[in-house]
């Protein structure tokens, strides 16, 4: 499956929220509580691949996520594969910490961490189905996300309608760099 996605700055909450009200979503909001922790592969460098593994602890959920390389050069959209880890016997964080041992053992290296208080909606845009998410990064100004999923033979379509759906919302600058790195970037400043 890929992900087609976009992000970008958020200037002033309040008047994204009233546009993406106005054209027909926002209706439901999720908050949620995400907190990432990223690794380097052992054998090649995922900054020099374009690629990305983590792991991610959303509230009583833990999922592993691998992204390949990005697949154009204004979206964030690549291929994705995640496994959400299920357990009735094990708690969360417990699960969290036996992945990141697990990793580790196997020569996997930590890249940084990420958290994140995500708000999302979903709206059907011109026949996608696209989810909205406003993120209040730590160390990082607000952010948007937009993203859906399709089939590689839909993509550029997909992306197309992504684009026309941003400028509804008069979101401007796609920001192509990932979340990790541009806290490593205000970290560094």
């Amino acid at each position: 499956m890929i992900e087609v996605e976009a992000k970008f700055r958020v200037p002033r909450e309040s008047l994204l929220i009233d546009r993406i009200t106005k054209i027909g979503g926002g209706v439901a909001w999720e908050e949620t509580l995400e907190q990432d922790e990223y690794f380097n592969h052992p054998a090649r460098d995922f900054v020099e691949s374009d690629e990305a593994l983590r792991i991610r602890r959303c509230g009583p959920n833990v999922e592993l996520t691998w992204k390949g390389p990005r697949l154009d050069a204004v979206t964030k959209s690549r291929r994705e594969l995640e496994l959400p880890l299920e357990s009735e016997r094990m708690p969360a964080d417990q699960q969290f910490t036996t992945l990141r041992e697990m990793l580790l053992a196997l020569g996997f290296v930590p890249a940084g961490r990420v958290r994140k208080r995500r708000r999302a909606t979903s709206l059907l845009w011109s026949g996608h189905s696209f989810k909205i998410c406003i993120d209040e990064v730590d160390g990082l100004p607000l952010h948007a996300e937009i993203e859906t999923l399709c089939e590689e033979a839909v993509r550029e379509q997909a992306t197309a309608v992504l684009l026309e759906l941003a400028r509804e919302l008069q979101l401007q600058h796609s920001e192509r760099r990932s979340y990790i790195h541009l806290v490593k970037l205000a970290a560094a400043s």
